[in-house]
């Protein structure tokens, strides 16, 4: 949502605020915007304004890192006083992570072989254990890996006969930790939503 330019990121925000009067508007990864040149005052400006103007008529759910997010906050008392309500979300056990990944898995065709997902959720347990609670997009992520690596798998194989092998992930196939991509920086994993 933040722009190149004020005048980007004043165009960006109200563009938004605009589509969504009357609703609510969700923005992910809002803490990210301490990593713009200005630490996210052109943002949280704007924000302000587009909250006073339509008060009654929008709800802003803010969503990320909480140890940013608290930081925003603090650096703009007057935005702070726009959301009523802070919820920090306690993150996703192992055992959730592990259960998420293996609903990700389904839904997006592929079946666990029971040594599979058993290596997920040790895999993801250590994850949690490296991050704190979890989030949902470290099973995502794994899941981008495991498939990822189960498609070399089948394509550097040679050719089976058994159709189920394109749909299924082995164990061999999860990796044995997480790339969270980005690193967190300090108490991000769990989010906060305000």
């Amino acid at each position: 949502m933040a722009g190149a330019t004020p005048r980007e990121t004043r165009v960006l925000v109200g563009e938004t605020v605009r589509r969504a009067t009357g609703g609510i508007v969700m923005i992910p990864d809002a803490h990210a915007w301490c990593r713009l040149p200005d630490r996210g005052q052109q943002v949280l400006r704007r924000l302000y304004q587009e909250l006073t103007e339509w008060r009654d008529d929008l709800a802003v759910i803010l969503a990320g890192q909480a140890g940013p997010l608290r930081g925003l906050l603090r650096a703009s008392p007057p935005l702070a006083a726009r959301f009523p309500a802070v919820i920090d979300f306690p993150g996703y056990t192992a055992g959730q992570l592990a259960a998420i990944f293996a609903t990700l898995a389904g839904e997006a065709g592929f079946t666990l072989t029971p040594d599979a997902a058993r290596e997920a959720a040790a895999v993801l347990a250590q994850a949690e254990g490296d991050h704190g609670p979890g989030n949902a997009r470290l099973a995502a992520r794994l899941l981008d890996q495991a498939t990822a690596s189960q498609a070399r798998r089948i394509t550097t194989a040679p050719q089976s006969r058994d159709p189920a092998t394109l749909s299924t992930i082995d164990a061999a196939d999860i990796p044995g930790h997480v790339h969270p991509g980005d690193p967190p920086a300090d108490d991000q994993w769990p989010g906060q939503y305000l």
